[in-house]
């Protein structure tokens, strides 16, 4: 979910506490399965970063393998023993699998290449061989499902694009993957403190993740059927649908599903896509429970008039009953065409 100021053209992105047929010109379907429903997203970008450093309770005392190798912040790992990495999960195997045999890594530093020898200590909580080192190889976040398209399984969600949050800039994607969440508890947002929906991913992945945009993120389920009898068809609508006035949106804020909240919308005339009308909390159960548009929502399906409008994208730092959304024929724009038809 981003958050905007009233005031301010500039819009943070914002996923992780970070986390998605067609309009008649973007594609041949013109129903798809409605969304509402929350999805965990992890990013990696292929840069494994050294993040910070820890310590690994050994048998003499705590112990900093890869500090006391030599690691700096920022240094980023290209190799383990000569094995290409990305991951932090190919760090921690390798780690694991060395028995306390030295590792010798291959870091980029600045413009330098540097080989760091480090021995691995054995925790002594744990049973397990550790090196002490904090890594970033991506993002991760809950964001909600805008719609799904029944023919190919591909999804459209958020509505904006998950954005590195040291620059602000759209994360590369190396690749990502998709899993469900289980959302288990609500911080509510209140002015100038924008509350976030909490939640558990599970360990299995469900999809890939092939596309980060500025109007949304884009992938494909490994297996749509399992929406079963409880995937709801809608009609996609073109901008000229658009009015002011009532809608409602959907979302899930807790173990008991989707539901649909009401709302009210207007044109913003914004030049960014991502903010092409407003919407307004009016329902009063999602106010009481969350305060308004919570980071989590991203996503959120529009629906007027029986039909998908559009995206919930962001809410306002200073009123958070009231955000933004992206027109669905914007959103659908960006979605790569091979996830369109099969």
């Amino acid at each position: 979910m981003k958050t905007i100021k009233r005031s301010a053209a500039a819009l943070l992105c914002v996923l992780s506490a970070f986390i998605f047929c067609l309009g008649t010109s973007a594609a041949g379907s013109k129903t798809v399965y409605l969304g509402g429903m929350p999805f965990g997203v992890r990013v990696f970008n292929g840069r494994l970063t050294v993040n910070g450093f820890g310590e690994v309770d050994a048998e003499g005392g705590n112990v900093s393998p890869a500090k006391d190798a030599g690691f700096r912040e920022d240094d980023i790992i290209k190799k383990v023993d000569g094995r290409d990495v990305g991951t932090a999960l190919d760090i921690t195997q390798a780690v694991l699998k060395s028995e306390g045999r030295a590792l010798e890594f291959t870091v980029q530093r600045q413009n330098s290449t540097l080989t760091l020898t480090v021995v691995p200590a054995l925790s002594e909580s744990s049973g397990e061989y550790r090196i002490g080192l904090w890594l970033r190889d991506g993002t991760a976040g809950i964001g909600t499902l805008t719609y799904i398209i029944p023919e190919t399984g591909a999804f459209g969600g958020l509505g904006h694009g998950i954005c590195d949050s040291a620059t602000g800039k759209l994360c590369d994607l190396g690749h990502g993957i998709v899993s469900d969440v289980m959302v288990n508890g609500v911080k509510r947002g209140a002015a100038g403190d924008p509350g976030e929906l909490k939640g558990i991913f599970s360990a299995e992945k469900s999809g890939t993740v092939t596309l980060n945009t500025d109007h949304g993120v884009f992938g494909i389920f490994a297996d749509v059927d399992k929406l079963g009898a409880d995937a709801k068809t809608i009609e996609i609508a073109e901008k000229d649908d658009f009015h002011r006035g009532d809608a409602v949106i959907y979302c899930t804020l807790d173990e008991s599903g989707v539901k649909e909240y009401a709302v009210k919308v207007d044109k913003a005339g914004s030049g960014d896509p991502a903010g092409s009308f407003l919407v307004e909390i009016c329902d009063k159960a999602l106010i009481e429970k969350t305060g308004g548009i919570v980071q989590g929502m991203s996503g959120s399906p529009v629906v007027q008039d029986g039909k998908l409008i559009g995206a919930v994208t962001h809410v306002l730092v200073s009123d958070p009953t009231r955000g933004y959304g992206i027109y669905i024929e914007d959103m659908m724009d960006s979605m790569p065409d091979i996830l369109k038809s099969r």
